[in-house]
């Protein structure tokens, strides 16, 4: 579900469908039927998932490192393209940040599926994410505050 477009960011919210959850820290975090409310920002080099479990507890912050998103779109008719950089940081509620996939980043850098200077950048891109969140600049406040919309009573 749409919940708010603008030139420089789009929200949708959606409730998941995962065939293996998600454990960080000994807890479940993302599960089949929790909810996400994904941030995907132009030209920025992440985007942001919050997520809730099924009681509508917040389990934490999923970033994803990207490639820049040079437009968004959410006409059917058009599509914006999200590259996946493989690399990826779980916030948890109390602030903890957990660096994700840097094998993935590694395994596609030798298959020649990602440059090496696409690679470093990404990594930089990482650190300074992790530096903001650990500083408490990230996540932006209006991301913090943002509550969701569907009922997480339903499936």
């Amino acid at each position: 579900m749409l919940r708010d477009e603008s030139a420089k960011r789009l929200v949708i919210e959606q409730r998941l469908r995962v065939r293996n959850p998600r454990r960080e820290f000994g807890r479940v975090v993302v599960a089949n039927g929790y909810l996400a409310v994904w941030f995907i920002f132009r030209k920025k080099w992440y985007d942001v998932g919050k997520f809730y479990d099924r009681t509508g507890k917040f389990t934490g912050y999923y970033c994803d490192i990207i490639r820049p998103v040079a437009r968004l779109l959410s006409s059917p008719s058009k599509t914006s393209i999200i590259t996946d950089l493989f690399l990826d940081l779980w916030i948890t509620p109390d602030g903890r940040c957990i660096i994700l996939d840097e094998d993935q980043l590694d395994r596609a850098v030798a298959r020649k599926a990602i440059s090496p200077s696409l690679a470093t950048k990404a990594r930089k891109e990482l650190r300074a994410l992790v530096r903001s969140a650990r500083a408490g600049y990230f996540p932006p406040k209006y991301i913090e505050k943002l509550q969701p919309i569907l009922n997480n009573s339903q499936p």
